[in-house]
Parts: C-alpha cells; sequence; structure tokens
C-alpha cells in the first residue's frame, strides 16, 4: 500500500503513518514516556491506524530524509491533537500544516515546549482564536521513589472503588461540574446524551473511581489512559462541600496504591498551574513535577 505524501510550501508533507511504522512511532514517542503516555496506551490499544473508521484517529509524522521521524501528531476524531517533536521548529512545523489544511481542532493538548510553537504558527494570519489557554503542570509517580503508599500512609477507610452502573447518575452530574470548572464550558448544552454516555462507558470499561457516603459522592477521578507503559489520571474531582478535609489525599493515595498493586509502572496526571490546591495534594501523596504542560481550547 502507497504512502501518501504532499509537498508543500513547507518542505515535505507528513505522511500518514501506517502499521509497519509502530517500532518506529514507539521509539519515538518513549524519548519522554510521561508526557506522551496518552499516546503511547493509544498506539497499544488500537493501533496505528483503524480498520474500520478512518476517521476515527490519524498518526501523522514528519520524516527526514534518512526516514527518521522528527514529529508526530495523533489527532483523535477529527477534534484533539497531541503531539511530540524534536525540537520547537518541527512543532511550528505540525501547526503551519494543520493551518494550511484547514483542519479544524477543538483543543491541542501536550507538553508545553510542543504546544507553543505549535499554537503560535497554527494561528497565523487569524486563522484560529483560543477560547482558553491552560498553562499546567505534569506529574509523576512511580512505586520505585518513595511515596505517601509506600510508607504505609493508605488509609483502607476511604471508601475508594471503581463505579457502579448504579452510581451513573451523581457521577454523570459530578462529571459534568468538573467540566464547567476545567473548561469554562456546559457539555450538557451541547451533547448530553453523548457526554452521559461517555461517563457509562467510563463505568463499563472500570475507568472510573468513586467515594461515596451513603448517596453523596465525596470524590472522582477517572482513568483516561492505561497501557503497558503506566496509568493517566483525569477528571479529579472533590465536591466543593468537603474540601480542605485531606479527601482528595486519601483518595488518591489509595488509588495509585491499587494501580501499583496492579504492576502499573507509573501513574501519570497533569493539572492547572494556579490550582495551588491541587498541586499541594498531589505533593502529599509524593508526585514529581515531569514538565510544563498546556491545553489549548479552540475558539468556535
Amino acid at each position: 500500500m502507497a504512502v501518501q505524501r504532499i509537498e508543500d510550501a513547507d518542505g515535505p508533507s507528513p505522511i500518514v503513518l501506517q502499521e509497519w511504522h509502530h517500532d518506529d512511532l514507539v521509539d519515538f514517542l518513549s524519548r519522554d514516556v510521561p508526557a506522551n503516555l496518552f499516546q503511547l496506551c493509544w498506539l497499544e490499544n488500537h493501533g496505528v491506524r483503524p480498520l474500520e473508521r478512518p476517521d476515527l484517529f490519524c498518526f501523522r509524522g514528519w520524516l527526514d530524509a534518512n526516514r527518521s521521524i522528527h514529529a508526530v501528531s495523533l489527532l483523535v476524531t477529527r477534534r484533539l491533537a497531541l503531539l511530540e517533536a524534536r525540537t520547537p521548529e518541527d512543532a511550528r512545523r505540525v501547526g503551519r500544516w494543520y493551518r494550511q489544511h484547514d483542519t479544524d481542532i477543538e483543543h491541542v493538548v501536550s507538553k508545553s515546549e510542543c504546544v507553543d510553537p505549535f499554537w503560535q504558527a497554527y494561528s497565523a494570519d487569524e486563522y484560529a482564536e483560543s477560547r482558553l489557554r491552560r498553562r499546567q503542570v505534569m506529574y509523576q509517580l512511580t512505586d520505585e521513589t518513595e511515596w505517601a503508599g509506600s510508607r504505609g500512609e493508605t488509609s483502607t477507610e476511604t471508601g475508594i472503588r471503581y463505579a457502579k452502573l448504579g452510581d451513573l447518575d451523581p457521577l454523570f452530574e459530578a462529571s459534568a461540574r468538573m467540566h464547567r470548572e476545567e473548561t469554562l464550558r456546559d457539555p450538557l448544552e451541547r451533547d448530553p446524551d453523548g457526554f452521559r454516555e461517555h461517563v457509562r462507558h467510563r463505568i463499563r470499561s472500570n475507568r472510573s473511581f468513586v467515594w461515596f457516603d451513603g448517596r453523596e459522592l465525596l470524590f472522582k477521578a477517572d482513568i483516561s489512559a492505561r497501557g503497558s507503559f503506566g496509568v493517566q489520571i483525569s477528571g479529579v474531582f472533590t465536591d466543593p462541600e468537603y474540601r480542605g478535609r485531606g479527601i482528595a489525599t486519601r483518595a488518591m493515595t489509595d488509588i495509585c496504591d491499587r494501580l501499583f498493586d496492579r504492576g502499573e509502572p507509573r501513574v501519570v496526571l497533569y493539572v492547572n498551574r494556579n490550582n495551588r490546591a491541587a498541586r499541594r495534594v498531589y505533593s502529599k501523596v509524593g508526585f514529581s513535577r515531569h514538565t510544563d504542560y498546556q491545553t489549548v481550547f479552540v475558539a468556535d
């Protein structure tokens, strides 16, 4: 099967990566496993190319004359873009290509050293504007380092467990509330049924943790990526009425302890840089700062 290659004013265009690029793609993304954990897990779980739905996602690679990868982008459902690049100019090249080919993106998320030059090129000439830009910090925790769980600080009374379908309603409400806080946009105004199904899918695939006190949902957290490289946690949310009581610290310690008992090599997550309360929680658990991260939400 021939590989699609398009030439443009910015040099050779990317190729749509195929299954025979798998090992090179893994090697390239593994240059920074924590920052690229989502892409690595996606690749492991879905492969390089979708067989039945080519519009579901696409890995594109920017290669040099020696066929070495210099930049990679993952575009999921034509809305979410993630990228890894060797240099800022490589990241700018990715942004220019997406702009030149009129690719609409709803948000881009990756480490800041890639997102900043990408966005500078993608948004040039007023092609796109950001609705919201989140400066973030990515944290990593491994079982090889000393942390709260290794010191025996895990509480057996947290009530943390995997969510069940009977938890759908309160988890749906908490997820929507968390989404509004994080993105400043209500997911229920756009597609409430689709958002509810997304929460249901996480429950069915054992990707949501909950902590109830009776019927009250105190805390939730989701698994956004899972594979042999580790787990990425997202959607961490404590009900505002219960914040400041150490619930999140205890819950995250318990969750990480369970994940390490299951054999996961690392847990990563990212948090808004100005969310000092959350950053204190992760520091208490034992997470260490890995790199600056960033999410850009693109205006309609």
